[in-house]
């Protein structure tokens, strides 16, 4: 099987934002030609499955614009000329939102950026298309029936490969495969992780507040986050920053010796695939071994609820509230798979919705204090290896593969707490990730602390 663990490298130089931004910068890449080998990578079977759209035109003048500016000595935001890809769920100034869906064909072009395609911009970055996702987001698998199926870039030469996970799945693509330098999705059971960990990159979700959501099409508005995918920490952290208002800056490295991180032992580690369990344990054994005190903790209340993936929960009411007039007149018109999973938040009690968020956040209340004593959470990302897309077929079997995939990412939505996952696994082999999670509202501090450990988690050639 083929897969790439690294950074792609172009022209001797890896795709990280910061490289690409100080090349640029430099003169030793011009923005025209950073696109055409963007462009050049999207121009295959894998770039057409990782897009919905690719705005080649509009990229190339903005490119050669940007070289024409730093040709005349101008000041130029951070980041100019740097690509991005944007999940096609972001409102983008003259074009239609479609959310990965056939429904919203006929629906008026977005008149404004969403807010944090805004700022992106602003700071320099050049859109060079919409990414392709699961239909309004609701899997965690990233497979799409109206415009194919993206794979992981693991196995691709083994019978239709795997899938790349979901529902970010085009975004976290288009950074494995070189085809932008940076990226953008969003994150409500796990959307920004799943696709990260199948694809052998870095993937952030922010606390739900963190990120403005105007512009953004919804699934869940308690949970969502817009959140950024990258070849490491530092890309994440750049992005992270500007979409939160910021100048784009990194966190310097937390030290590793004297970190306190804690393993949520119990039903998130039941199930494991063997190379999953594997991989973490050696991750463990790594961070161990430089310093950092590892604790099992049990926390029973999750024992109890097992939050993920739950058949009544606030985002299937949310989401069937959100798309109830849609299915009405257009059911036909959705994958039927996904129509199904929307369908299914029909007769949740308002009740029964408010009972629901009054437990969420005794929840939350109990887990903050129960891991107030570590700096982070540690735990494997998913249970699971790619799963195979030429087994995925019929609603039953979707739902419950998802289901699987998401289980472990799900916790941190339910608690609001930001996250980061972090490649495990060793170079050519199936990927898997490391999880941390960082308490709420403190993403910053995650985000130093998941630097500081980066490299003694990930494994190198």
């Amino acid at each position: 099987m083929i897969f790439a663990a690294s950074p792609v490298i172009v022209l001797g130089m890896t795709m990280l934002i910061s490289d690409v931004a100080d090349a640029l910068a430099s003169g030793q890449l011009s923005a025209r030609d950073h696109l055409e080998q963007c462009l050049a990578a999207i121009d295959s079977e894998d770039g057409r499955r990782a897009f919905v759209t690719v705005n080649a035109e509009e990229a190339r003048r903005n490119a050669d614009h940007t070289d024409m500016l730093h040709k005349a000595g101008a000041t130029l935001p951070a980041f100019a000329g740097v690509t991005l890809s944007v999940k096609d769920l972001f409102d983008i100034a003259g074009e239609v939102t479609r959310a990965g869906s056939r429904v919203l064909d006929d629906a008026a072009p977005a008149s404004v950026d969403a807010t944090v395609v805004a700022r992106l911009k602003a700071a320099g970055f050049n859109i060079i298309g919409r990414t392709n996702m699961t239909e309004f987001a609701y899997s965690g698998l990233g497979m799409n029936p109206h415009y194919g199926n993206p794979r992981s870039p693991y196995g691709r030469d083994i019978d239709d490969g795997f899938v790349a996970g979901g529902s970010s799945s085009g975004s976290a693509v288009s950074i494995a495969d070189g085809m932008a330098a940076a990226t953008i999705g969003t994150d409500t059971g796990g959307s920004t992780r799943a696709p990260a960990v199948f694809c052998g990159i870095t993937g952030l979700k922010p606390t739900t507040t963190r990120m403005p959501g105007d512009g953004v099409f919804p699934l869940s508005t308690s949970f969502d986050a817009a959140g950024p995918m990258g070849h490491s920490v530092d890309c994440c952290a750049i992005l992270d920053s500007l979409m939160a208002g910021g100048s784009g800056t990194i966190e310097a490295d937390f030290p590793a010796s004297g970190l306190r991180l804690a393993v949520p032992r119990g039903y998130l580690f039941e199930d494991l695939d063997d190379q999953v369990s594997q991989d973490f344990e050696t991750a463990l054994s790594r961070l161990s071994a430089v310093g950092v005190t590892i604790s099992d903790v049990r926390l029973d209340i999750l024992e109890e609820l097992r939050p993920a993936n739950l058949p009544k929960s606030i985002v299937s009411a949310e989401a069937y509230e959100i798309h109830r007039e849609l299915l009405a007149s257009g059911r036909d018109l959705y994958d039927p798979y996904i129509a199904t999973r929307l369908a299914a938040g029909a007769d949740i009690a308002a009740a029964d919705y408010i009972a629901m968020h009054r437990d969420r956040a005794a929840v939350c209340a109990e887990v903050a204090g129960l891991t107030r004593p570590f700096d982070a959470l540690i735990l494997p990302t998913t249970p699971t290896l790619p799963p195979a897309l030429a087994g995925l077929q019929g609603t039953d079997m979707l739902m419950k593969t998802s289901a699987r995939v998401l289980r472990n990412t799900a916790l941190s939505n339910y608690l609001d707490r930001p996250t980061i996952t972090i490649p495990g696994h060793a170079p050519g082999t199936a990927p898997t990730g490391v999880s941390l999670i960082g308490s709420r509202s403190h993403d910053r501090r995650l985000l130093a602390i998941a630097a500081g450990l980066e490299d003694i988690i990930r494994i190198k050639a």
